[in-house]
């Protein structure tokens, strides 16, 4: 059964979703209201975030490799600034989620992924000529023709593109990759604030003052609210009827 969301249904769909896929779709979003344990419960469980409590943001400093910093200046160049501090947002949070829960991921993926996830995006979906049903699917396709030209193998380039089409998702497990699970997570809680009583509040206050939202909230609920309308069979459409923009201004 091939996966919503992953690179193999969007290389067959480009994203435009079938009624299994809506109904799969509905069913990750009951699993992840099922999943929102309360505090005690995470703690009984070995979450404890005690640990993150001790944690100074100044130690998780961005990648600084080659390729991450090819892929940072490219998100710089193509998105707008409240996307662009949306993507650092991405990663830091989905960096210190793996801290508090011991996650063990590859930095310079998730930092080209979390850069990048937002591509599809960045180019005014009205009046656009796209062949693609989804902008996470179009953005994968633009992650995966970058990792290209930074010379990546295809298994490396794979996972990045396969990380970005799935990051839609309402869930994503660590079944699917440590890096595309955290891109999923730090996005989420970015967006509607999924997972951020783990992150203790001077982190938060921390990660914020390092990458303002600069309006956050509503840039992105009225990106999201025209590509419902253009890609209208697309999980951006279906997440829409689901209340998502609710969430975010909620958040």
């Amino acid at each position: 059964m091939t996966t919503t969301g992953s690179l193999a249904w969007s290389r067959r769909t480009g994203g435009t979703l079938s009624p299994i896929d809506r109904l799969r779709l509905t069913a990750q979003a009951l699993l992840t209201r099922l999943a929102r344990w309360p505090a005690f419960a995470r703690q009984r469980s070995g979450l404890d975030d005690r640990t993150l409590g001790r944690f100074d943001t100044d130690a998780l400093p961005l990648p600084d490799s080659a390729d991450a910093r090819r892929a940072l200046d490219h998100a710089a160049l193509l998105t707008p600034g409240w996307l662009y501090q949306h993507s650092l947002r991405t990663y830091l949070w989905g960096a210190l989620l793996a801290r508090g829960r011991g996650i063990a991921f590859d930095a310079e993926l998730l930092l080209v992924a979390s850069a990048l996830h937002d591509l599809g995006l960045a180019e005014e979906p009205r009046g656009c000529d796209f062949d693609d049903a989804c902008f996470a699917v179009h953005g994968a396709r633009a992650a995966g023709r970058f990792a290209d030209q930074l010379g990546w193998p295809t298994e490396r380039r794979d996972r990045l593109a396969e990380a970005i089409s799935l990051h839609l998702n309402v869930r994503v497990g660590l079944a699917a990759g440590a890096e595309a699970h955290l891109l999923h997570a730090g996005a989420a809680l970015d967006c509607i604030g999924a997972r951020l009583k783990e992150i203790p509040s001077p982190l938060v206050t921390a990660v914020l003052a390092r990458h303002p939202r600069q309006g956050f909230k509503q840039r992105m609920a009225a990106a999201l609210d025209d590509q419902a309308t253009v890609r209208y069979a697309s999980r951006a459409a279906f997440l829409a009827r689901l209340g998502f923009n609710r969430l975010i201004q909620a958040a």
